[in-house]
């Protein structure tokens, strides 16, 4: 991270983070509708048996940073303190700069609260090593809970098999379905 300060990266992880100061996701990255991928995601994430990663995975533009933002309101709304709840976009042009470890290290020095903390990495492919830190981070740090999205799928593939095994589900998020279509169509008339 020599290139690029920490106050550097405390200013990008606040301006994603907006909840921080505002107690609530923007209303421009909700949408009403949830999608089925959306439950089974809610379902891994918060299973309390068995602790695993998230990482959602699909062509861009389907719909894996709104299950993100979703999820993280649902945990503002169950009470979560809004410092416990970290986004992170590696397709930052600054976070790319850094490891995984070292935003989530400066983060929880500087600015999380006490207790578990929920962290939201999107485009995780363009973060250095991902695979092997979300494993450190896995096996060392059991009040964590890590929900990721992918879109290079042969990337994010090839992490899940050489690190992730037991560690993250995977979940595909395709494209709407005709059922999903038919709910999102029904959902914006009624608004209209």
């Amino acid at each position: 991270m020599s290139i690029i300060s920490q106050e550097e990266v405390l200013k990008v992880l606040i301006s994603y983070n907006v909840w921080w100061r505002t107690g609530k996701v923007p209303q421009n990255a909700m949408k009403e509708m949830k999608r089925t991928a959306y439950y089974e995601a809610n379902k891994a994430f918060l299973n309390r048996e068995i602790r695993r990663f998230v990482i959602l995975t699909g062509a861009r533009r389907v719909g894996k940073t709104t299950i993100l933002y979703q999820q993280i309101q649902d945990l503002i709304d169950k009470g979560v303190d809004v410092k416990n709840i970290l986004y992170i976009s590696f397709d930052n042009p600054i976070l790319k700069f850094c490891s995984l470890n070292q935003v989530i290290e400066l983060y929880d020095l500087n600015l999380s609260g006490e207790g578990e903390k929920y962290i939201f990495l999107d485009e995780i492919q363009y973060a250095t090593d991902w695979n092997n830190w979300l494993k450190v981070i896995y096996d060392q740090n059991k009040n964590i809970h890590i929900m990721a999205t992918g879109s290079a799928s042969p990337v994010i593939n090839k992490g899940i098999v050489e690190s992730g095994t037991g560690r993250w589900v995977t979940i595909l998020v395709p494209t709407l379905s005709f059922f999903e279509y038919c709910k999102l169509k029904s959902t914006t008339e009624r608004r209209v």
